[in-house]
Parts: structure tokens; C-alpha cells; sequence
């Protein structure tokens, strides 16, 4: 037998059957492909109203002894982060988004070495601008706020968890999403928010291919899903994982699925056996892309199943019926599915699993 071994999930995105509106900010469909629309900055509503009115000699005047505009090039280039301030203006995010958000931002900015490890940015500029989305949030996220919390979401709607990286001894390093933070609580100026330094490129999770909305129990998922991936992950150790979450209690369905987990990495994980989950299926992982072409809905819903008689039970001692609600007759049969980036731990020889 192999060593014990754990799996984590570090990052989720989660689409209804047979949608792609929700992740992709705000997003649209055009032709069949996920287009997300431009990000115009916050305060473009109140320029506009103004653009038609003449300022008065005075307000010319004050405006000429303001102080410069912030500008978060200048700030970061200082913190040596060069490389995430040219990917921010290749997607055009810099003075479209972060330097014009009225909201505080949390910006979670790799290293130059980090960019370098990866390599070329994304050519198309939808991908870098989904890659680089993941790693902003709004709202101010000191270190000790994210020590409080189990997950943030980004303004892609892609969820990273948060956890301690317990790699064998002090200090524990605070890892969000598929990163560990580096350098933390950069308070960017005139408190439009923090930022935090992280050792990697997070890893965007996309979907390429969604199914049809209704779909067979017991059946194979079709048109079969496929997930692309942006960003920076450990071949041979992370898996992505498809899990089914019901739309009204987002209870999800661990085992509902077969053929839902795509280890990353040619010929699945190394020293040891593919997950049951990937076994004996055709699931696919090249270029960047997973295809789950053996998913399979194994569980049939309890919402679907048809309402049965009230047993004895069930009957008060006044002789009237419980008013307990039935589960299939007050929640949906509608699903979600979650795709999950989920790192692999094998403990050292003599440590508890």
C-alpha cells in the first residue's frame, strides 16, 4: 500500500447547468463563448454627467494645484513588483479598474520571480484579464482579517480558501488560493486598500465547454464539460476535482459524480495509482485544458424521487398529519457544478495522516 494521503482544495468555481453567466464577471454570451464586458472605471457616471458643463475660473485653478492623481504603477514599481504592473496595463485593468475603484482593494500581487517562473502572460487578452482578476478583491484584507476567514471571493467570482500551510514546523505560512503570502499588510496610499505579495501566479480556473441544462441521471454529462487553466499549479500533486452543488442549500454531493477528478499532470499522479474517480475513464488533461468526457451523474437526486405516503408515524396524536415539509417538495432539482483545484499531501514517514 501506497502512503496515506490527503487532499485539500485551494480554489473553486462553481456553474448551473447549461450557464456560464455568474463567473465570469458580469459576464455574456456571445456565439457559445464566455465574453466578460470591459471594465469601465467607477467614477466614469459622474464625468460623464459633468463632461457638459464648463468649469468656472476658479475650480480651473484648484484643479491645477491638486495633487497628482494616485497611481499604483508608481507605487509598485517601488516594491519592485514590475512584472505584475506591466500584466495589469497589457490587460488594460490599470488605469481602468485599480487605479480608478472608488471601493478599497485587496491585491494580491506575485513576485517578479513568480512571473518569471511561469513564463509568457496569456496571448489573448480575455485570459490575461481573467488570470490577473483572481487576484483582486474588493474590500481592505489585513493578515490578521484573512486569518479569520476560511475563503474570499474575487471579483471573478472565483473562490480561494484560506489556510495555514503547515509544512513541518514554525512559522506557518498563510497560503489563499494555490499562493502563499510572502510579504503581507502593504497599505496602499490614501487607504484605497492593502496589498500582499505572493510566491506564485494563482491559478484562474475557466470553463470552456458547459453542458445542457437538463441532463439524464445515470447518464454521461453532455456536451461533456472542459475547463481551461490559467496561472501556475503543481503538476503530478494538484487535481481538479468536479463536484455537484445543490442550487437551493449549496449541500454538496461528494459522490454524485464519477469520472470527476483530472489529476494535472501526464500519466496521473506519480508513485501511486490514479484516484478511483480517474480510473478506467477517458478524462483528459493537455495544454492547459480538462476534459471530463466520462462524467457521470451517479446519485439520483432525493428531490426527484416521487413523494410517498405519509407513514403512521407521521400522525399527531390528535389524529392530524405533521406539518414537517417534505424534502422533495420544497427544494428544487436544480444543480451547480464546482470545479476544485485540490493539492495532494503525502505526511513524511511516521506522521499522522
Amino acid at each position: 500500500r501506497g502512503p496515506a494521503v490527503q487532499h485539500r482544495d485551494y480554489l473553486s468555481r462553481s456553474w448551473r447547468w447549461g450557464e456560464m453567466t455568474e463567473p465570469l464577471l458580469a459576464s455574456s454570451v456571445v456565439g457559445g463563448d464566455p465574453v466578460a464586458p470591459p471594465l469601465e472605471p467607477l467614477a466614469a457616471e459622474g464625468e460623464a454627467a459633468g463632461a457638459a458643463v464648463a468649469p468656472a475660473p476658479a475650480a480651473a485653478e484648484a484643479t491645477a494645484d491638486a495633487p497628482p492623481a494616485y497611481s499604483f504603477k508608481a507605487f509598485a514599481m517601488e516594491l519592485g513588483l514590475g512584472r505584475f504592473v506591466a500584466a495589469l496595463e497589457a490587460a488594460d485593468l490599470l488605469g481602468n479598474y485599480v487605479d480608478t475603484c472608488e471601493s478599497p482593494l485587496t491585491l494580491f500581487a506575485p513576485s517578479d520571480e513568480a512571473f518569471s517562473r511561469l513564463g509568457d502572460l496569456p496571448i489573448d487578452l480575455q485570459v490575461l484579464r481573467e488570470l490577473l482578476c483572481v487576484h483582486i478583491t474588493l474590500g481592505s484584507l489585513s493578515h490578521a482579517e484573512l486569518l479569520n476567514t476560511r475563503s474570499i471571493t474575487t471579483i471573478s467570482q472565483q473562490t480561494h480558501h484560506v489556510v495555514l500551510a503547515d509544512d513541518g514546523g514554525p512559522p506557518r505560512v498563510l497560503q489563499v488560493g494555490s499562493a502563499s503570502l510572502v510579504e503581507t499588510d502593504v497599505q496602499l496610499p490614501d487607504g484605497r486598500g492593502v496589498l500582499h505579495v505572493i510566491d506564485s501566479v494563482m491559478c484562474c480556473i475557466r470553463l470552456l465547454q458547459h453542458c445542457r441544462y437538463e441532463q439524464v441521471w445515470n447518464k454521461t454529462v453532455r456536451p461533456s464539460p472542459k475547463v481551461g487553466l490559467a496561472g501556475e499549479w503543481r503538476q503530478r500533486q494538484d487535481e481538479l476535482h468536479a463536484i455537484l452543488i445543490h442550487c437551493d442549500t449549496w449541500q454538496p454531493r461528494f459522490q454524485g459524480l464519477r469520472g470527476s477528478v483530472v489529476p494535472l499532470g501526464v500519466g496521473g499522479p506519480a508513485g501511486e495509482k490514479a484516484h478511483k474517480s480517474f480510473q478506467a475513464t477517458k478524462n483528459t488533461f493537455q495544454d492547459g485544458t480538462v476534459h471530463f468526457s466520462e462524467l457521470l451523474i451517479l446519485e439520483k437526486p432525493p428531490e426527484m424521487s416521487k413523494k410517498k405516503r405519509k407513514k403512521p408515524e407521521d400522525q399527531l396524536a390528535d389524529g392530524s398529519m405533521s406539518q414537517q415539509p417534505a424534502l422533495d417538495g420544497n427544494q428544487s432539482s436544480n444543480y451547480r457544478i464546482m470545479f476544485s483545484l485540490y493539492r495532494r499531501f503525502e505526511p513524511a514517514d511516521g506522521a499522522a495522516p
